[in-house]
């Protein structure tokens, strides 16, 4: 056995490396026994219990692939799936939600072609007269919109994405719905 001695700011410390285990009675056997049990396939559990924070994990886990499911079955929202077609990649996000961006992300709000399909208004043109007032025009068609989605299209290309984009990938890139 060697001793270790170390000095510092009047403190004195000391270590002991054991060379070999052949000093200590017992320790060769222990050794011997420890290898055992962790290599051996018929070694008797013991301990089987998960800490509570890994179980919930596993309970989010389960609750995010069962909601999938339910999402990827559904036939409405499909406005909102074109931007948001998994529910975990939805979750990572940290949207800054006003009444703008729901109304994009959903088609129901403020727009002409929701108020036409509740008969709140006869005709779901939009203002710039070339073609019904949806999500996808606003943001892809609309000329009164031209110049909010040139600064879109340069932030994206900034970012070094490429253009055309689509809706899903358009919500990935977060700094891209402030033009709303």
């Amino acid at each position: 056995m060697e001793k270790y001695c170390t000095v510092g700011q009047g403190n004195m410390a000391h270590a002991y490396c054991m060379l070999a285990h052949n000093i200590i009675y017992g320790n060769e056997p222990a050794d011997q026994l420890a290898k055992e049990a962790t290599t051996s396939s018929e070694a008797e559990i013991i301990y089987n219990k998960i800490p509570k924070s890994a179980r919930i994990i596993e309970l989010k886990e389960e609750g995010v692939e069962e909601w999938q499911s339910e999402w990827d079955a559904s036939t409405k929202g499909a406005i909102t799936k074109s931007f948001f077609p998994t529910i975990g990649g939805r979750l990572t996000q940290r949207l800054q939600m006003n009444i703008k961006l729901s109304t994009i992300i959903t088609g129901h709000g403020t727009l002409r072609s929701y108020y036409h399909r509740f008969k709140i208004i006869d005709d779901p043109t939009c203002f710039c007269k070339k073609g019904p007032q949806t999500s996808d025009h606003l943001l892809w068609e609309c000329e009164i919109m031209r110049k909010q989605r040139e600064v879109l299209k340069n932030r994206i290309k900034m970012a070094g994405e490429n253009w055309p984009i689509n809706n899903s990938d358009l919500a990935n890139i977060h700094a891209s719905f402030r033009f709303l």
